[in-house]
């Protein structure tokens, strides 16, 4: 994904710039997985906002899933879902 796509949304200007970061390095690191293997990444990204007193709002983690899943197929689109509710369940804790 190219740094041009945060540019096509306005959310990305005002986001704090540590979110902004993991945002971008979660987009990089998802490219060419596989969904099986995005599970650790989204986990990674998670935790690492979670060290520095940060997380995503659930609008910026909507635009984000839709950014990442644009071009997969329905049946992956519905395993991210999966993962987003694993995801928002270990936010909680």
């Amino acid at each position: 994904m190219s740094t041009s796509m945060f540019d096509e949304y306005d959310i990305f200007k005002t986001m704090h710039p540590v979110k902004l970061q993991v945002m971008k390095e979660l987009a990089e690191n998802m490219q060419g997985k596989s969904m099986k293997d995005a599970a650790p990444v989204i986990m990674a990204a998670s935790n690492k906002l979670k060290q520095q007193g940060k997380s995503f709002t659930p609008e910026e983690t909507a635009l984000l899933l839709e950014i990442l899943t644009k071009d997969m197929t329905p049946q992956e689109k519905a395993k991210v879902e999966m993962m987003k509710n694993v995801v928002a369940r270990q936010q909680k804790k």
